[in-house]
């Protein structure tokens, strides 16, 4: 696996424990899908032994400086604007909420927020929507918000900045400000509360790490970039066709 990638998908590590157990019926599970404990293993072995996306000493060291909002805070020292970064993103996301929802109302996410939304307050919907739509954008661009958004322990099947969820309930991640936790290839960044502040925080990790955009949430971090944050770089390339046909369509 080392030769193909320091970085296997989920679904390559199941492939390689599958086919272990064929070739080694013994070393199979008494319990279970019979693989659970190898896929396991070589998850925390490839962790151990590949160069981290972004090493451990540097993430500890940003920990102990920066929390959700000074990572904030550092990107408008990086790219200075009269608005700060947080502010633009509330107001900017804010104006396309409900035709995020609009567009993404037959998603299957979107079927759980209706059924969340339908016993919240009315005074909580307008904090519920802004955070459902967040959560649902990048199904616009045909990306999957389980790549950015993680619920319970599971650390995302990436080394890049993701939002992990302490709940494992979506209604819950929908209607409440629930504790998230910022990680980087496993290790803590940053906490912070309801997926506002998480997806926030995990797009400035990616200036305060100089990471380009994985090609899997690409288009949505773009859409992030220079329609909600208002951030744009000199000698940057032309936007993705994807995202100027979706920023004329919500903005």
């Amino acid at each position: 696996m080392i030769e193909h990638t320091m970085y296997p998908t989920n679904a390559e590590y199941v492939q390689v424990a599958k086919a272990l157990i064929v070739k080694y019926p013994f070393l199979k599970d008494l319990e279970g899908n019979g693989y659970h404990t190898w896929h396991q293993s070589l998850k925390r072995k490839f962790k151990t032994e590949r160069s981290p996306l972004v090493h451990d000493d540097e993430v500890r060291r940003s920990k102990e400086k920066f929390g959700h909002k000074k990572l904030c805070d550092e990107v408008d020292r990086m790219h200075s604007s009269a608005v700060s970064l947080s502010q633009r993103f509330k107001e900017g996301f804010t104006s396309i909420v409900p035709k995020v929802l609009e567009l993404q109302r037959n998603a299957p996410l979107a079927k759980i927020y209706k059924e969340a939304r339908e016993e919240m307050l009315a005074e909580d919907l307008p904090d519920s929507d802004f955070r459902a739509a967040l959560i649902l954008l990048p199904h616009i661009f045909k990306e999957k918000a389980e790549s950015l958004v993680t619920l319970g322990e599971c650390d995302a099947d990436n080394p890049y900045p993701t939002i992990q969820l302490v709940e494992t309930d979506w209604k819950m991640a929908f209607s409440k400000r629930v504790q998230v936790l910022v990680k980087a290839d496993g290790v803590e960044v940053c906490r912070g509360i309801g997926v506002e502040e998480g997806i926030l925080a995990a797009f400035s990790a990616y200036y305060v790490f100089n990471l380009a955009y994985p090609p899997y949430m690409k288009n949505t971090l773009t859409f992030l970039q220079h329609a909600i944050a208002k951030i744009t770089e000199v000698g940057g390339k032309p936007l993705p066709i994807t995202v100027t046909r979706v920023l004329n369509i919500l903005c």
